[in-house]
């Protein structure tokens, strides 16, 4: 046994079997991605790596083993899925996901790849004695605790919420979480919470939706995070394209590589100079709605309106920026994913309040940024404001 000192879980104590799927190289490179892209720069603590949280995963997932009393065989199959969830994070985690998005794939395909075809972590599962074919088909969402790998109270986002608390010093993440686990079901494939658990499980709801508006989506956070983008796009397809590499130069393919590459290539280094200097884009229109005319605003959709929004103001095109955030809904399906279960064991219903059925839609925020230095912000705030008008993008505006 092996003790890591977690600030956020405490000790965490590792078995042989897990250590062997830890030390392998898909997993040792977590520690090289950071959770929060660039979110140091606001929050100065926040330099936890993916790593960090994948372990804090694990841990969650030892609890709700023990609290749903799953035999061993199930306990370290759900425990590897925890610990895996992440393996296929691009550099930069959720930043770089557009690169795979436009691509057709996601970092969990390219995680269940990379369980699959790198031969070191998939021979590591098999000598743990855990089925790769079940630990894909877990992952994959087949199997009956599939939803707390991901879903609306997954051990993926009780960490997250507990640990970018932790490291960024913003409380809207303190939750408890272990009232929540010792409340949880799984019935039927679906996640059920007794009556008791009601209140921890909105304020959960709530603590998610701050985090996103106040941590993921700060706007300094995001005005850097379009800046690292920007500078990768202008990097070309080496990292555009990351979708299309094999799984072993994928595997080689981190933060501080990507940042050494994008600062040795002229044509990138000016926006990494520039983001080491903590000089960020400036931030001239706010828009947040529920559901704007535009759904999506990322990858080609949003280069080309950035062309026409730079016109608009005119600036060159590579000293704007349009930005469009989600923040995605509490449930994917809407809140009939979460079910109480009344106090004595009686029937199930949907756990309904105002705070879940507010927090299981959708909320788009759009702004725009420009360099610093390039004019009236005034007179840009307006010259953009009556952009969106004029596309019925009012919402935005």
């Amino acid at each position: 046994m092996k003790l890591i000192k977690d600030p956020v879980h405490g000790y965490i104590a590792l078995s042989d079997w897990e250590l062997s799927i830890i030390d392998t190289l898909a997993v040792q490179r977590l520690r090289r991605i950071g959770q929060l892209p660039l979110a140091y720069l606001v929050y100065p603590g926040a330099r936890h790596s993916r790593f960090d949280h994948s372990l804090g995963s694990m841990v969650l997932a030892e609890e709700f083993s023990k609290s749903l009393g799953l035999e061993e065989d199930e306990k370290r199959l759900f425990k590897a899925a925890a610990l895996l969830h992440d393996v296929g994070h691009p550099p930069f985690s959720h930043l770089f996901e557009e690169f795979l998005i436009e691509k057709g794939t996601t970092h969990e395909a390219i995680g269940r790849k990379i369980i699959s075809g790198e031969h070191e972590l998939r021979r590591a599962i098999e000598e743990a004695g855990i089925d790769v074919e079940e630990l894909l088909r877990l992952l994959e969402g087949g199997h009956r605790l599939s939803k707390l790998i991901s879903g609306p109270i997954d051990v993926d986002r009780l960490d997250f919420l507990l640990r970018d608390s932790y490291f960024t010093g913003a409380t809207y993440g303190v939750i408890d979480v272990r009232r929540l686990i010792y409340l949880t079901t799984i019935e039927e494939g679906e996640v059920c919470i007794d009556e008791r658990g009601r209140g921890v499980l909105e304020e959960l709801a709530v603590a998610r939706l701050h985090s996103f508006l106040n941590i993921y989506f700060h706007h300094a956070v995001r005005a850097a995070q379009l800046q690292l983008l920007r500078a990768a796009e202008e990097h070309g397809e080496e990292l555009t394209a990351i979708a299309q590499l094999p799984l072993n130069q994928y595997l080689e393919l981190d933060d501080f590589t990507v940042w050494c590459m994008l600062k040795n290539n002229p044509k990138s280094r000016r926006r990494i100079e520039a983001l080491s200097r903590r000089i960020l884009p400036k931030m001239i229109l706010e828009g947040e709605a529920e559901a704007p005319h535009i759904s999506d605003l990322s990858g080609v959709k949003r280069r080309e309106l950035e062309t026409e929004l730079a016109d608009a103001l005119k600036l060159p095109e590579d000293m704007v920026y349009l930005d469009s955030s989600v923040i995605p809904p509490l449930t994917k399906y809407g809140p009939s994913e979460l079910m109480i279960r009344l106090r004595g064991g009686r029937e199930k219903r949907e756990a309904k309040s105002r705070v879940i059925e507010m927090t299981s839609k959708p909320v788009f925020i759009v702004r725009v940024y420009v360099e610093r230095g390039v004019g009236e912000y005034d007179t840009l705030s307006e010259r953009a404001r009556r952009f969106f008008i004029s596309r019925g993008l009012a919402g935005a505006a």
